[in-house]
């Protein structure tokens, strides 16, 4: 007599699922959800999702390995699993229908109900190796044949993390095209059908798409001068109110903070056709290096995002530097790269940092390393475009990393007598400490105040 095996209860179970066969074949539905849902527990993911964080994934899992010609509706497995021992439906109000179609999804978005597998099963699969393989064959050797759903079995097999929605999409390269939004979102390069910004102010920006709706936007290839989203006529493409940072232009200030990475798609004309025809190209990924507001084209105050590509990006080398005051350079040169970059003059930040025996110029914190003392210079008026900032001793301050990271954020406000005020409250901090050998260029401060004026005097929430 063969042992019992701790899988077998649910081997069973799949056994029994009733699934359409009139093509001659079993449909694959249930099985593909059963193991999607086999994979979230194999990466520790929650049991339960709501249907509507979960029903664009399994559209796109069920229009990729379901069978040709299938409805790749995923409304159906979702539900229908729910009525065998696999699988339940939580935060539902009333009976569960058992029609297919409009009144199926009707009731889906009412309800928003949350799925996933039952209790014991969702344990074993997350903790036991061994059933979770069981299980897994039963699935692929019942349902399917040559044609299996490898992305599902990677993340089963190897504990691959299921795509959070940040970051590369597995599967998808540079420069791949698509030849609509809709495709886009079942890709899950750009989710939204309309917005060019996907993300939340909590988690960050996950893609933005460049469609030359904004009259502000400059697009330098490797580099892009992003325009936020709001305020803008959709017929004209004018400015017609100022925007806030808030929703996506507050989740691209939250990918600065979180250094996330953020994919860029360029929406393209179709070059054969005289019409407004377009198809969306995924150009990789790019970070968020700078923020700031200004008053745009039509007079309106715009938020504006520098993001710089990171694919092929190169560190610049690091020199000595002396003690002697270095001429730095007006106009940065570049070097080129896979993509280009600004060269910054390491002699430039030592020099600042030494004069001020590396104290902070709006604390006096002075930190030591191990062997050597640590400050971090901050450029007040930015490098490269659209700054143009000079990389000279003049447009640079020595700074602790908390007060560093505070004026990169626009939350410091540094006045022309060097009165130091935290925007956040309003609180005047102190003076700006400088040195014999290094004073701070007036006109740099302004441009600084000028390009954050939008956040107020309250932070993001209240701009």
């Amino acid at each position: 007599m063969v042992p019992a095996r701790p899988g077998d209860e649910f081997c069973a179970a799949i056994d029994a699922l009733r699934v359409d066969r009139s093509s001659g074949k079993p449909a694959l539905h249930q099985p593909i959800t059963l193991l999607w849902a086999v994979a979230r527990a194999a990466t520790g993911q929650p049991r339960l999702a709501s249907w509507s964080e979960v029903q664009g994934e399994l559209h796109r899992l069920l229009k990729r390995y379901g069978r040709h010609g299938s409805d790749p509706s995923p409304e159906y497995p979702f539900v229908a699993l729910s009525r065998s021992s696999l699988w339940e439906l939580k935060d539902v109000d009333g009976d569960v229908p058992t029609a297919r179609g409009s009144q199926l999804k009707n009731w889906l978005l009412e309800q928003n109900p949350q799925g996933g597998l039952t209790e014991p099963f969702h344990t074993l699969m997350a903790t036991d190796p061994v059933a979770r393989q069981q299980v897994v064959d039963r699935l692929t050797d019942r349902f399917f044949e040559s044609s299996k759903p490898e992305e599902l079995l990677q993340q089963i097999h190897r504990g691959t993390a299921v795509f959070d929605g940040f970051g590369a999409v597995p599967g998808v390269s540079d420069g791949q095209t698509f030849p609509n939004r809709k495709e886009l979102a079942e890709a899950r390069i750009h989710r939204p059908l309309q917005a060019g910004i996907c993300g939340t102010k909590d988690s960050g920006a996950e893609s933005i798409v460049v469609s030359g709706g904004y009259e502000d936007d400059e697009d330098y290839g490797d580099i892009l001068i992003y325009t936020g989203q709001g305020g803008r006529d959709p017929g004209s493409g004018q400015q017609v109110r100022d925007q806030k940072l808030t929703l996506g232009n507050a989740a691209l200030v939250t990918s600065l903070a979180t250094g996330a990475p953020v994919r860029v798609i360029r929406a393209e004309k179709e070059r054969k056709s005289s019409s407004s025809a377009r198809h969306y190209r995924y150009d990789g990924l790019f970070r968020v290096e700078d923020y700031w507001s200004e008053q745009g084209r039509s007079g309106y105050l715009v938020w504006r995002f520098r993001l710089v590509q990171l694919t092929g990006t190169a560190t610049p080398a690091r020199s000595a530097g002396t003690f002697d005051k270095p001429a730095g350079n007006e106009t940065p040169s570049r070097v080129e790269a896979t993509a280009q970059r600004i060269v910054r003059s390491t002699a430039v930040a030592n020099y600042v940092k030494k004069v001020h025996d590396f104290q902070c110029q709006v604390c006096g914190t002075r930190l030591t390393a191990p062997t050597y003392p640590y400050a971090e210079a901050a450029h007040i008026r930015g490098l490269g475009r659209p700054h143009h900032g000079p990389d000279i001793a003049d447009n640079v301050l020595c700074l602790c990393p908390n007060h560093h990271t505070l004026f990169d954020f626009g939350m410091l406000i540094i006045d022309d007598d060097l009165t130091v005020t935290d925007r956040s409250s309003g609180t005047v901090i102190g003076q700006l400490r400088e040195a014999p050998g290094h004073q701070v260029d007036r006109e740099h401060l302004a441009y600084h105040r000028e390009h954050y004026s939008g956040l107020g005097w309250h932070g993001p929430s209240d701009a």
